[in-house]
């Protein structure tokens, strides 16, 4: 995700530097990247991972999960929660 911003990013300052034709066509680039079914798939699994992620931390918010005790440290208790994938 970082790659496709930093790609939006340079095509939108190479573009304001050589004109409004070409920042056009990476508009037009730019929308028919995200009518893409794989776009689309990305977006799907995305949301289902953030959804999943939120619903186990409300289990453990709740209580009704038990968390391993691995310090302080945020990352490890999430993924204590998901699993090692």
């Amino acid at each position: 995700m970082k790659n496709v911003l930093m790609a939006l990013v340079v095509g939108y300052v190479i573009g304001a530097k050589t004109g409004g034709k070409e920042l056009d066509e990476l508009g037009r680039s730019v929308t028919a990247l995200l009518g893409t079914d794989e776009f689309a798939e990305v977006v799907e699994s995305g949301r289902a991972q953030v959804g999943s992620t939120l619903r186990q931390l409300a289990t453990m918010v709740e209580g009704e999960h038990a968390v391993a005790d691995v310090g302080g440290d945020l990352v490890a208790k999430v993924r204590s929660l998901v699993g090692p994938d």
